[in-house]
């Protein structure tokens, strides 16, 4: 009966985690940020910087993700152990994008009748 409870504890706490954005420590990811070029900003700067922005879109398209590609791409984000709001949004795009993708290619072709043609023939040339 004990393990059912905690089960659930664990459960409840997996739902609720789901539907909020998570919390990511940027500074302790940008600190490993090594720089490109010799730019203006720092690459400890620049990298804070974009990870603001991404936290920012982030926040206002979170619920717009599935929770299925919210969970795996938050695991894929952290591993290596330095989680990226800018690679948990692109990894969210990535995902809406193949979905409709795929959504596209399932549609089938509406083709006039006197178009459409066998599977293997060859339309004749004028």
């Amino acid at each position: 009966m004990r393990s059912i409870a905690i089960l659930a504890c664990l459960l409840v706490a997996t739902v609720a985690q789901a539907g909020s954005l998570p919390k990511l420590d940027i500074n302790t990811t940008c600190r490993r940020a090594q720089p490109l070029s010799g730019g203006e900003r720092s690459a400890y700067q620049g990298c804070t910087d974009d990870e603001r922005q991404a936290q920012k879109e982030l926040a206002k398209s979170w619920s717009s993700f599935k929770a299925s590609a919210q969970s795996n791409c938050l695991q894929v984000t952290r591993i290596g152990g330095a989680p990226s709001y800018v690679e948990l949004l692109t990894c969210l795009q990535l995902d809406k994008q193949a979905q409709e993708a795929s959504r596209e290619n399932q549609k089938s072709l509406d083709l006039p009748s006197s178009q459409s043609a066998p599977l293997g023939s060859v339309p004749p040339q004028n």
